[in-house]
């Protein structure tokens, strides 16, 4: 990745109104120097859709109330059909790590438990942002 600065989508499925630990992590990215779109809340094609348009180079979703493996089906796809092959997702929050391996396979490039600090998630961005095909 070149010295631009990364730009992330946080996200959050509709009817999942959790906010303190998306905010959390909305702030510890955006201290460690990433731009951060909030997106609230929203469906898979609204998520994909706002990724677009604000051209991020990573889509990450907080998830609280279930509904990840959803999510993920539907996602992966709609950015896929709006070219954005190159885009890093992670997900993040109440995910049981018995999923973490299919959402793996369905393009999630990453799941990350609650609880961890910050820089964990935002060193794995700078790490992998610019490497990562959801081809």
């Amino acid at each position: 990745m070149s010295q631009e600065r990364i730009k992330v989508l946080l996200a959050k499925k509709k009817i999942d109104v959790h906010g303190r630990g998306s905010k959390l992590i909305a702030r510890e990215l955006r201290d460690a120097g990433m731009e951060v779109v909030y997106f609230r809340f929203g469906v898979a094609e609204e998520i994909a859709e706002a990724a677009l348009q604000e051209d991020v180079d990573v889509v990450a979703v907080s998830i609280m109330t279930s509904g990840q493996m959803q999510v993920a089906r539907e996602l992966v796809p709609a950015l896929k059909a709006r070219g954005m092959t190159d885009v890093l997702v992670i997900m993040g929050g109440i995910i049981p790590e018995v999923d973490f391996e299919p959402l793996r396979e369905l393009g999630v490039h990453r799941c990350f438990p609650p609880g961890l600090p910050g820089g964990v998630v935002a060193d794995y961005i700078r790490e992998n942002v610019g490497t990562a095909s959801l081809a």
